[in-house]
């Protein structure tokens, strides 16, 4: 039994991502890849209509998009076996007042008091829902992200409750909690081009590749016989190494 799960190499137009992406990681990201011509880790996706959605790795598929491959290396796994997680947003050392000004100013959102989310909670206690006019949920989403994403410190966090926050982060201003998203909106939001925001969906992924580094060449050719040579050559060299427990990694 091979200790690599399944990496394909397929054509990028077959991959959809489900989130919006920051054009300045993907611009970023673009450099490295014709710095160091390869691509580090592959793409975790799902199978879904003669396709594949993006679980993990949306700004690597608009950066390999970017440079024009017609190909990118991806990891298909099978959604039962994902554990989907909502991120919530800290929004960091800069005035409440500010921050919720930017968000009741933004075009078509309304803010109220119910309890549902998406939820804004400050530093003072105040607590506002928020909601779109003439707009899907999606798009309210990303239009609340815009509003403060670029302006300030934003951290991401599981548990957005503020004694949480506080110990996490001391300098939190605002708490953005999101709805709980389900695998069934992540594949409507990619097939329906209805996107989810960027920094929302968390995806833990059981045997999850790392530090495969394809050539780019392999994406330019669509040659999935050089990936398993690949895999191959580094299984018989000892170089592949399983982790059961935990990792924590200090530079991705």
């Amino acid at each position: 039994m091979s200790l690599v799960p399944a990496l394909r190499v397929v054509p990028i137009d077959s991959v959809r991502r489900h989130e919006e992406i920051d054009p300045i990681r993907v611009s970023r990201l673009r450099e490295r890849l014709v710095s160091d011509r390869v691509q580090v880790n592959p793409v975790v996706c799902m199978e879904a209509d003669h396709g594949y959605v993006v679980l993990d790795g949306a700004t690597r598929t608009e950066a390999i998009r970017g440079l024009g491959l017609p190909y990118i290396v991806v990891q298909p796994v099978d959604p039962s076996r994902v554990t989907l997680e909502t991120w919530h947003h800290v929004i960091r050392d800069c005035p409440p007042g500010e921050v919720m000004e930017r968000i009741a100013s933004a075009a078509g959102l309304i803010l109220g008091v119910e309890d549902r989310k998406p939820q804004v909670t400050t530093r003072e206690g105040n607590r506002f829902t928020v909601s779109g006019e003439d707009m899907s949920p999606n798009a309210a989403l990303n239009t609340l992200v815009d509003s403060y994403i670029g302006q300030w410190l934003v951290s991401r966090i599981i548990d957005p409750h503020p004694d949480t926050v506080t110990t996490r982060f001391p300098d939190w201003s605002v708490i953005v909690e999101f709805p709980a998203v389900r695998i069934e909106d992540v594949v409507e939001a990619a097939l329906g081009d209805d996107l989810l925001p960027a920094g929302v969906t968390r995806f833990l992924v059981p045997e999850r590749v790392l530090r495969l580094m394809a050539p780019l060449e392999v994406l330019e050719t669509g040659d999935q016989d050089a990936l398993d040579r690949l895999v191959e050559e580094r299984s018989a060299a000892g170089r592949v190494r399983r982790y059961e427990e935990t990792v924590v990694v200090l530079d991705d």
